[in-house]
């Protein structure tokens, strides 16, 4: 079996390591702070800000020439992946102006607990 350890539980740290135990690791969550996604929790005024709408491009152009090292791996998972991800995971998301992406229930909270009842039911130790 393979085992993983994922350090940091934030919005990324999350993901991983459910994803890593829905594919049968044993994985082991570790985070330094009380709770899991304190960080995801202040984003957008504590609304959880999870992506934008521009398109993959226009997003790496905006980090300007170190950006490019993110092409390989938006190829594999970019911004429709989250939101699919989110949405299997019961969260609707609503676009604002200025492209940013919520939770419809415009709080970061719905995220984090959806993110780590994911990976609870996937058999996480955090």
């Amino acid at each position: 079996m393979n085992r993983v350890i994922v350090v940091g539980g934030g919005a990324s740290g999350l993901m991983a390591a459910a994803a890593a135990a829905s594919r049968g690791a044993k994985t082991i969550l570790l985070e330094k702070n009380d709770r899991c996604g304190k960080k995801l929790s202040i984003c957008g005024k504590g609304r959880g800000n999870v992506t934008n709408t521009a398109d993959k491009d226009a997003f790496i152009a905006a980090f300007g020439k170190g950006g490019r090292f993110l092409y390989s791996a938006f190829s594999v998972f970019f911004r429709d992946e989250l939101l699919l991800q989110l949405e299997k995971l019961g969260i609707d998301t609503v676009a604002e102006r200025g492209g940013r992406v919520f939770p419809s229930t415009q709080k970061a909270a719905s995220v984090t607990d959806a993110l780590v009842k994911w990976c609870r039911d996937e058999g996480v130790r955090i």
